[in-house]
């Protein structure tokens, strides 16, 4: 994709749906076809946390990218981390809970596709 073609920047989005509700556990697998860049990690409150370590750590792979710390934010409370990372094509990018097992959050990357990423 040439950098003057419409969709050069275009900032895409991917829910990965309701996170959350399981001590340190993975939740909102995700795996993009081409290489991208990771742009930021959106997370809106669901279920209020019951302690300080309701939080999320954001992974690509098994590197440890970020972390939005949500501790008891009630619902509808909105936090994002933003990263700018690039990622793999199939490259797993996944959020993994903190040590609460109450809260929970709805999960939204916010990315784009690599100009020199391959195309089907």
């Amino acid at each position: 994709m040439a950098y003057d073609d419409a969709n050069a920047n275009v900032r895409r989005e991917h829910c990965a749906g309701e996170a959350g509700g399981g001590a340190t556990t993975v939740y909102g697998k995700f795996h993009h076809f081409q290489k991208m860049k990771l742009n930021a990690v959106h997370f809106r409150v669901t279920t209020a946390g019951t302690a300080t370590t309701h939080k999320f750590d954001v992974y690509i792979g098994t590197d440890s990218v970020g972390s939005a710390a949500l501790s008891t934010s009630t619902a509808g409370v909105t936090s994002s981390v933003s990263l700018g990372s690039a990622v793999t094509a199939l490259q797993a990018v996944e959020v993994k809970s903190g040590a609460d097992a109450t809260g929970k959050a709805v999960v939204s990357y916010e990315f784009e596709v690599d100009h020199d990423a391959v195309r089907s």
